[in-house]
């Protein structure tokens, strides 16, 4: 398949990032060009650690000179605070902050509709306190990773995880491993504050008991993680990028990586911007650590390019999430109108897709770097 519009992917790419960077401060990015909200306009942190890591992923974070540099981590780093209901030096936007703890009359009615119904009909609807902590956990996780991934640190020590043994045990086993991409998600985080914040001493016992427990998840069969029946494709393949995540902080190999490639394969690629790099984010790892039919992935990555390019909006020289529609919300923030544009959300998610796809095909006119999840 001819895919042309590669040619000067690195160069758009690039003049899309300046052309979302806010000049009145310069590690500040928009979500996207057009259709801002108030919230769109205000949010900050974790546009900026997309941002540093397409620079990364690129090759260009090393250009930038070692001045910037520290002054953007320190950005980063300026984030992390201690502020009422939330952990203590959790990483926390503004804008985040205030849509949460100060929510307008209809998300409050729409709360406690929630609340009565999970009380009343036996419910499970997710209360905005659980949400609220969700975004956070997440924010802080995209700042630490960021940090971790250009060999910086978080200033505070973060401690929003289990960090004792039965802890961590009891919080592994309360997850719905019927449902792998929500647990594995859960998991994925447990591990990179397990590898990035403990001291060698304690996570060596954590790292252990989180991979036996991986290992408990395995299925020989398929190389899936899960408990219970065989979840849809789309749960199954999500699910194993989630704890393949999680087996890629803690430095442990894939258990069935060959079963785990034939699955991928039976699977009929989504365009759906989360399900494109999970998919070739699960063979990238599977063929890192065994050489089994590279060809034929070579050749199913080549229709993932096809689907990637229903993505890019070439005007722009970025990536929308959706194929006809730009990322709208942030977490329940809602932050532009979802014009069908290109957004630095899936800008980030499908240059890190096509980063792996380089290296499958070890195409050396692109040597992008590659991200850690």
């Amino acid at each position: 398949m001819n895919h042309s519009w590669l040619k000067n992917i690195d160069t758009q790419l690039i003049e899309f990032l300046n052309n979302l960077n806010r000049q009145k401060n310069s590690f500040e990015y928009s979500p996207v060009k057009r259709g801002l909200t108030k919230g769109g306009e205000r949010i900050s942190l974790g546009f900026s650690c997309y941002a540093i890591k397409i620079l990364f992923t690129l090759n260009e974070w090393d250009k930038i000179d070692k001045i910037k540099k520290n002054d953007w981590v320190n950005y980063i780093n300026s984030f992390q605070q201690t502020r009422d209901p939330l952990p203590i030096n959790s990483y926390i936007d503004n804008e985040i902050y205030n849509f949460y703890k100060n929510p307008s009359i209809k998300n409050t009615l729409k709360d406690k509709t929630k609340k009565t119904l999970n009380i009343v009909a036996n419910k499970e609807y997710k209360l905005n306190e659980v949400s609220f902590q969700e975004a956070i956990r997440a924010d802080s996780k995209q700042a630490i990773s960021t940090l971790f991934q250009i060999g910086e640190k978080n200033k505070l020590p973060y401690k929003d995880f289990p960090r004792v043994e039965k802890e961590l045990s009891n919080f592994l086993n309360s997850l719905n491993w019927k449902k792998p991409w929500s647990a594995g998600a859960q998991l994925a985080a447990t591990s990179l504050f397990t590898k990035t914040q403990l001291n060698k001493k304690d996570s060596k016992r954590q790292i252990l008991l989180l991979s036996e427990f991986i290992k408990s998840l395995s299925h020989e069969d398929t190389g899936l993680y899960y408990l219970g029946e065989l979840p849809n494709k789309t749960e199954s393949i999500n699910g194993a990028m989630k704890v393949i995540t999680a087996l890629d902080w803690l430095d442990e190999e894939i258990h069935y990586p060959k079963k785990l490639i034939n699955f991928c394969l039976s699977t009929k690629p989504s365009s759906f911007g989360c399900d494109l790099v999970d998919i070739v984010y699960v063979l990238y790892k599977c063929l890192l650590e065994v050489e089994y039919k590279r060809k034929e992935i070579i050749n199913y990555l080549d229709d993932i390019i096809g689907l990637i390019y229903l993505h890019y909006k070439e005007e722009e020289g970025g990536f929308s999430y959706s194929i006809a529609k730009s990322q709208d919300s942030y977490y329940g923030l809602t932050i532009s109108n979802g014009l069908n544009q290109a957004d630095l959300h899936g800008t980030i998610l499908l240059t890190w897709a096509l980063s792996m796809i380089f290296n499958i095909n070890e195409d050396t006119k692109f040597n992008w770097k590659i991200i850690k999840p």
